[in-house]
């Protein structure tokens, strides 16, 4: 048997995907890095957020890119304003926080200064515990607010 030769087959090496996603350092160096995944996973985590995508044509022109938009609203801690009207009032203060730095890092414009994704898997189990020790505390409430005299945790547990 002799081996196949493709011949006459075009070979790309530009790199492609979506503008929204793509990290800023590859445009000034036209190189990936392990750090641009996680640039790329920070704008699906706002999309998770703020449920909206990460370009956006139909809004006013400092509102198109999320990655942007977000970053600017953390920064004037406006962020709140921006969630996901189903998401409000059901995510524990700390875990937002937790949850809104976690992607803000990600966002950062230098990749180096970016979270590895193992540490970014990490920081978001740390969101999701803080979130369910709310919601437990959360029923604890509901549950005392049922007995004549307000209980404390420790007389629950």
């Amino acid at each position: 048997m002799s081996p196949i030769f493709m011949e006459n087959v075009p070979i790309t090496t530009m790199v492609k995907g979506t503008f929204g996603y793509m990290d800023p350092e590859y445009y000034r160096r036209l190189q990936l890095t392990e750090k641009s995944d996680v640039y790329s996973y920070g704008v699906v985590l706002f999309e998770v957020l703020c449920a909206r995508p990460a370009v956006d044509i139909s809004l006013e022109y400092d509102q198109i890119g999320l990655a942007g938009w977000a970053l600017k609203c953390v920064e004037n801690e406006t962020i709140e304003q921006i969630i996901d009207p189903s998401l409000q009032g059901k995510i524990a203060a700390e875990c937002l926080r937790v949850f809104v730095e976690i992607a803000k890092n990600c966002l950062h414009d230098v990749g180096v200064e970016r979270p590895k994704m193992e540490d970014v898997a990490g920081m978001l189990e740390f969101a999701l515990q803080l979130q369910e020790t709310a919601e437990a505390q959360q029923t604890v409430v509901e549950v005392s607010d049922t007995v004549d005299r307000p209980q404390t945790i420790d007389e629950v547990v």
